[in-house]
Order: C-alpha cells, then sequence, then structure tokens
C-alpha cells in the first residue's frame, strides 16, 4: 500500500506543466517553437520553421526522475524535461542542446 502511495505522488509533477510553453530563443534545429500539456498527459508540440513546421500531438509518460516518452502514434522522442516555476528545461536524447522554455499565461 505504501509503495503506491509514493508512486501516486511522484506522478503529481506534471500537472505543473499544464499550459502552453514558448521557447527563449534556442536552437531552432534542435528546440521546438512550444510545447503545450493538456489534462491526461496529453501534449502539443509546435516545430519551428527550421523544423518544418508541422505541430504534433500525442500522449507522454513518465520514465524515470525527469525522463520523459513522448509518444506521437508515429513515432515517439524521449525528453529530460525540468520545470522551475515559469522556466522548463528540455533535453532531447541523442542531442547536446538543452532548450529553454517560459510558461506562457492564456487569458480566456
Amino acid at each position: 500500500m505504501s509503495a503506491f502511495v509514493l508512486a501516486a505522488c511522484g506522478e503529481e509533477k506534471a500537472p505543473s506543466w499544464k499550459g502552453e510553453w514558448k521557447n527563449l530563443g534556442g536552437d531552432k534545429g534542435v528546440c521546438r517553437k512550444s510545447f503545450t500539456f493538456k489534462g491526461e498527459n496529453n501534449f502539443e508540440i509546435q516545430n519551428s520553421r527550421v523544423q518544418g513546421g508541422e505541430q504534433s500531438s500525442g500522449t507522454y509518460k513518465h520514465i524515470e526522475s525527469n525522463d520523459y516518452e513522448f509518444d506521437y502514434g508515429g513515432g515517439s522522442d524521449n525528453f529530460t524535461i525540468i520545470v522551475e516555476k515559469n522556466t522548463m528545461k528540455v533535453h532531447s536524447s541523442g542531442k547536446d542542446t538543452i532548450c529553454e522554455y517560459t510558461k506562457v499565461d492564456k487569458i480566456r
């Protein structure tokens, strides 16, 4: 029972990501233009124009520590993601660049 409670607490990290995150100007060949996190582990990624400009969506799951797998349906990417207040640092598996994003608050 205690292992279940600890695991459940560890998964509560993702809701703080909820919303839209915009690139702070990192390498457009590596860094996505934006990430949007929605409920139930859903996401949308907007690629930069250099990356083709397309938008992808799917689901993500926690692997371990700060590592997550993003599943697009036809493929997947692994990212290390660290969020501190309104800044998110994303490191794509197999790349040297760490991309930084800032949280965008939308008023609706």
